[in-house]
């Protein structure tokens, strides 16, 4: 009977044993211990105080703070992690050696569903960057977008409040800062009005800081953006420009006249300075000392720079150019230019089923007396023609064949470009 028992209780035993050694493989079988590769973890840094409060401040370049945490632990947990399970951390107070280049600050990792002997991050140390304090002050520059105000209206002025900011980071990230930006986006602004523009800040490679190292970054003001004042004024098109000259040309020579390309610009102006501008004859006027005609012989040209002579509150339109070009005519004193129209220039011998146009308006055709007056000479006594023989379809400069009347002669030869196109139907 004891004997019995006692096998019972053996055989119990031996159930149970083998009860949870059947239960362990099944469970290891169904929910094994995995190892796997959660990358994209960021490491958040801690007590940056701590550096900052000894004049210094901790930098770390950009993409370094960013891991792969080697992670074991059952299929169950391990197969839903992401990185956003995961508190990477790396405080400075644990720096060990601030003599080494760069600092080495070792990375702890955290999981609520796991230990963190079982969360091995790679690399294990936060490379650290430690730099003196440095604050500088920079002037902030205004510019305008892409954008366009209103019809009939330009920028005139921008000006930024603050006009200035004081700037603190890193000494090795201040140095390379160039200037300080804000720019407005003026589109389809009516009205003078104010904005606020956040800053951006170039480097000495005309290049923006990036997010990451405008993140170290402080400001003077409670944050990095400032109110921009945008002062529209109207645009005034057709103003002329004109200008005399000084000197004598050489003798037996005279200057003719003085044209300018272009002409006429387009500018914009304060209230005040486009009334002034009016009064003015809506002109502005070449200084007579910029064009000096001393002992020339030949025509010639001068640049001229447009936007030094504008008066104040005054300013060229966005795509208007800054320089002209003087054109100065020197003729002997025998001698005058006539516009000749090329609708008054005369085809001869045009192909059949050919149309003759004229690429210019006109031509400038010089003539001196031979016995006769030029004050006498009109353009309507002038017979220009171009002899188009044996030409087809296609662009032409043609020589430009004059006949006057006596007592006149042609100075020098002129061409002009033609074009022989075929008629477009209906016409």
């Amino acid at each position: 009977m004891r004997k019995t028992l006692a096998n019972n209780i053996l055989l119990k035993i031996v159930s149970v044993a083998i009860a949870v050694m059947f239960w362990l493989v099944v469970v290891n079988v169904d929910d094994p211990i995995i190892k796997t590769q959660i990358p994209g973890v960021v490491v958040q840094v801690q007590n940056e105080a701590y550096i900052e409060s000894g004049g210094k401040m901790s930098m770390i370049e950009e993409g370094q703070n960013v891991i792969t945490v080697e992670v074991t632990g059952k299929r169950s947990i391990v197969d839903k992690l992401t990185e956003e399970d995961l508190v990477a951390t790396a405080d400075l107070k644990q720096i060990v050696n601030m003599n080494t280049e760069p600092i080495m600050v070792p990375i702890t990792v955290n999981c609520s569903e796991l230990k963190s002997a079982d969360l091995i991050p790679n690399p294990r140390n936060l490379s650290v960057d430690i730099d003196e304090i440095m604050t500088q002050e920079y002037i902030v520059t205004v510019a305008s977008g892409e954008g366009q105000p209103g019809k009939g209206y330009e920028i005139g002025m921008l000006s930024a409040d603050p006009d200035k900011i004081k700037i603190t980071g890193p000494q090795s990230l201040v140095r390379k800062i160039d200037k300080v930006v804000a720019t407005v986006d003026p589109t389809n602004i009516k009205e003078d009005t104010t904005k606020l523009v956040g800053l951006e800040i170039i480097n000495r490679n005309q290049e923006k800081f990036s997010e990451n190292e405008m993140g170290y970054l402080k400001y003077d003001t409670s944050v990095p953006e400032v109110s921009v004042s945008v002062d529209l004024w109207a645009i005034r098109n057709d103003v002329a420009i004109k200008g005399g000259y000084i000197g004598s040309p050489a003798d037996g020579y005279k200057v003719d006249k003085i044209s300018f390309t272009p002409g006429h610009i387009s500018v914009a102006g304060s209230e005040e300075a486009l009334k002034a501008l009016a009064a003015a004859g809506n002109s502005i006027q070449v200084p007579d000392e910029t064009i000096d005609v001393t002992g020339k012989k030949a025509d010639f040209e001068i640049k001229v720079n447009i936007e030094q002579l504008l008066p104040d509150g005054i300013k060229l339109t966005k795509d208007t150019s800054d320089t002209a070009i003087a054109a100065v005519n020197i003729l002997s004193q025998d001698s005058k230019e006539y516009s000749i129209p090329t609708t008054s220039i005369t085809g001869q011998n045009v192909q059949s089923g050919l149309q003759l146009v004229y690429e210019t308006e006109k031509v400038q055709i010089r003539i001196r007396e031979n016995g006769g007056e030029l004050e006498q000479l009109k353009e309507s006594d002038i017979r220009a023609s171009v002899d188009l023989v044996g030409k087809t379809e296609g662009s032409y400069q043609i020589p430009v064949k004059i006949e006057l009347p006596d007592g006149y002669e042609l100075v020098e030869q002129q061409k002009t470009v033609v074009k022989l196109v075929k008629p477009v139907e209906g016409d």
